[in-house]
């Protein structure tokens, strides 16, 4: 008669990924993708080598489902986005709730996986799915307010998208790379400014103050 080897309970299997992906955020936030070793996050989590590579095999692994696990909180600050009264307070909402909630893994550690993605091709595939769907909702939120007249709907989406979401990442570096700067203190400043870049052209005989 042989062992029958079974899985984990879900319940468990779920609260063991979660206080995996807690200790490795953690420790990526503290000493990088490649300054953390798979038995730091052993460690910091409080459990076996063995016991962890039962769920994550890699640290690739766990960075894809630290961003797969921030989809629901995407979802709902692009939500905010499509409930705001203008497409451009939205984006400011959804741009301090990123500076300021400390929650949110993917905001903490989106400078590091981006510099890792970009020479790591195994990382790069675990993140692109959800970058894709990312620039989906943005390019969604951009159309809808071109269509109401908010923004210039003479600008290709696409365009705007790329630029919408460098600006955001730059922020994003910036304010980790220079916290004095206050960076979510002055969304409202790069607000208008930004607002000014894509306000709609003026009618014919109309004149832009």
């Amino acid at each position: 008669m042989h062992d029958v080897v079974t899985s984990p309970p879900s319940d468990h299997r779920t609260d063991q990924q979660r206080r995996i992906l807690a200790a490795a955020a953690t420790c990526f936030a503290r000493s990088g993708f490649h300054g953390t070793s798979m038995q730091q996050i052993c460690t910091e989590a409080g459990m076996s080598p063995g016991a962890l590579y039962r769920y994550f095999p890699s640290k690739e692994s766990l960075i894809g489902a630290i961003v797969e696990s921030e989809r629901t909180e995407r979802a709902q600050l692009f939500q905010q986005v499509f409930n705001a009264p203008s497409f451009l307070d939205g984006l400011a909402a959804g741009l301090v709730t990123i500076l300021t909630e400390d929650t949110l893994l993917c905001a903490k550690l989106g400078p590091e996986i981006m510099v890792e993605s970009i020479r790591n091709a195994r990382l790069r595939d675990e993140v692109e799915p959800m970058e894709a769907e990312t620039r989906d909702m943005l390019r969604s939120a951009i159309t809808a307010a071109a269509a109401e007249g908010q923004i210039d709907s003479t600008a290709d989406p696409d365009d705007l998208m790329v630029l919408l979401q460098a600006i955001g990442d730059g922020l994003l570096l910036y304010s980790q790379l220079h916290p004095e700067a206050k960076i979510a203190d002055r969304i409202p400043a790069f607000s208008t400014l930004v607002g000014r870049m894509l306000k709609p052209e003026s009618g014919p005989g109309e004149h832009t103050p």
